[in-house]
């Protein structure tokens, strides 16, 4: 419906949203539409840390508020990757750095309004020695640039062979410890495996992909699979995480879900899908 407030009943929407297709089938659906910003600006930095980029996230949503509208937190394992696998990707900065933040400003007012926002933004991060090094986009070729990197990142981990691939959220404010504890789990499981580590890190999703160790075999990698995959998730929930931010639950994930997820929760979850699907037959066999 098109009501922005709406009281009446239980929010059948937002129980369709996420179930996957197991529910029922969506056969018509309301759009709201946003005009097109003004001014939208790209930026990337380079940095120490992750708190570091946790600190830089935290001015610029103090500077920019909902302006802010990109912040894309980048290791860099896999912004090596990119570099030395992705066609015609250009190094955004002269230096290397043990991490990197694409960061976006778009305003609704004009377009000197979103570079003051990101010029104010840097110069403080800067000034405060939360950046080592940061750089604007010149044009708008040059911002697509950008954010091409930020694209390629995944295809550019295939050539390094085997991989075994997380998609998880943690609170924003524990992406730093989360990223230091999971190093030691992974080590546990595979000595040498290299750590991906990149995501939007203003709503806590992570991509947290592990590449086989260098010069290892790719099927016996792949053998940790659900060993690795445990040693992550018991990281990610003893942070109050979840083991699927944004790709969902599907076949990959149902027994893990079943046996971690509250047995009150999956209950529930199996009553409302009698309740929609009493036959079985919407997309059988995901989710629960």
């Amino acid at each position: 419906r098109k009501l922005k407030k709406d009281n009446t009943g239980y929010d059948l929407k937002n129980l369709f949203v996420g179930a996957e297709g197991t529910l029922g089938v969506i056969t018509a659906a309301v759009l709201k539409l946003f005009p097109k910003p003004k001014g939208r600006e790209v930026a990337f930095a380079g940095l120490s840390s992750p708190e570091a980029a946790l600190s830089l996230f935290s001015l610029a949503m103090d500077r920019a508020g909902a302006a802010l509208t990109a912040f894309e937190l980048i290791g860099q394992r896999p912004y090596d990757f990119t570099l030395l696998h992705a066609p015609g990707v250009v190094r955004p900065l002269s230096g290397d750095w043990p991490w990197y933040v694409l960061m976006q400003i778009s305003s609704g007012r004009s377009a000197e309004d979103a570079r003051a926002l990101i010029e104010e933004v840097l110069s403080a991060g800067l000034e405060q020695g939360i950046v080592g090094d940061a750089v604007i986009a010149a044009s708008i070729a040059q911002g697509d640039a950008f954010w091409n990197f930020r694209e390629v990142l995944p295809e550019a981990q295939k050539p390094e062979g085997a991989s075994i691939k997380h998609d998880i959220s943690v609170p924003v404010a524990a992406i730093p410890q989360f990223i230091e504890k999971a190093a030691g789990a992974v080590q546990s499981v595979s000595p040498g495996a290299r750590e991906v580590c990149f995501g939007h890190m203003g709503d806590g999703n992570l991509h947290y992909n592990i590449s086989r160790p260098v010069g290892g075999d790719d099927e016996a990698f792949l053998g940790l699979y659900h060993a690795m995959n445990k040693a992550v998730h018991d990281v990610v929930r003893s942070f109050h995480g979840s083991i699927s931010a944004e790709h969902g639950i599907g076949q990959l994930k149902r027994d893990e879900l079943i046996a971690t997820a509250p047995p009150m929760a999956i209950d529930l979850m199996r009553r409302v899908k009698a309740a929609f699907d009493p036959a079985g037959i919407m997309n059988p066999g995901k989710v629960i």
